[in-house]
């Protein structure tokens, strides 16, 4: 009878009803990065030209660690950007889990697993909603979180990287990495060298690059041509 009446008030406390939408398509678009015949200066071991397919779209931005508790439960919102699942007329909803970081929401002591943030539209209270597989929700009010666009790399789709590695002398050490969730299409990486004594204009599958300047820490350059820029 006691464990039958701690659920029992347990469900009492988790809060109002909802069910959670799976709704929400982001808009997927063609990024190239960076835009061309402009001069971009990029640091060793950074990207000098990142090109693939990104999503763009909502999610709901915790900017410091966020607790829901209440008797019995208790849940803690990593600090992140947590990317939308759906909405109905009144509420939007987002996953547990950041799309561009490690950030989840954690789940204490006997709470249930949370597969959903729930918000309201009209902002009311700042409420802040944990939802749960069995539809009841668990909220708590003066939560701050913001509401924004994000973009994220789609990683479904093919994505092709050249990175600086630095210099030595007058060569210059460029890293490709290409990727795709495809398990038939693995993971290739590869390393090339250029001698800027011969020609400030390097290639790469299809990459024109012009050099300005090179240092062991830097890179300056303008690029003429991506890899899928039309010939």
């Amino acid at each position: 009878m006691k464990k039958l009446l701690i659920a029992t008030l347990s469900l009492i406390l988790l809060g109002c009803v909802s069910d959670i939408k799976y709704n929400y398509m982001p808009e997927v678009t063609q990024k190239s990065y960076p835009e061309l015949n402009t001069i971009t200066t990029t640091y060793i071991g950074d990207d000098m030209i990142n090109q693939g397919k990104v999503k763009l779209m909502d999610a709901i931005s915790f900017t410091t660690t966020t607790e829901i508790t209440r008797p019995f439960h208790a849940y803690i919102i990593e600090p992140g950007d947590y990317p939308k699942l759906g909405e109905n007329k009144t509420h939007l909803f987002f996953a547990t889990k950041s799309e561009n970081s490690n950030a989840i929401v954690k789940t204490f002591t006997s709470s249930p697993e949370p597969i959903g943030i729930r918000i309201r539209k009209d902002n009311a209270k700042n409420e802040v909603c944990i939802s749960f597989s069995m539809g009841s929700d668990f909220c708590n009010d003066n939560i701050q979180y913001k509401v924004k666009k994000i973009l994220v790399a789609s990683r479904d789709e093919f994505q092709q990287t050249l990175i600086y590695n630095g210099k030595i002398g007058n060569k210059i050490n460029i890293g490709y990495r290409e990727f795709n969730n495809d398990l038939t299409h693995p993971a290739f990486s590869n390393n090339a060298e250029y001698d800027l004594s011969s020609s400030k204009v390097i290639r790469y599958k299809g990459a024109v690059i012009e050099i300005l300047e090179a240092t062991n820490q830097y890179i300056k350059y303008k690029v003429i041509s991506n890899f899928n820029t039309p010939k």
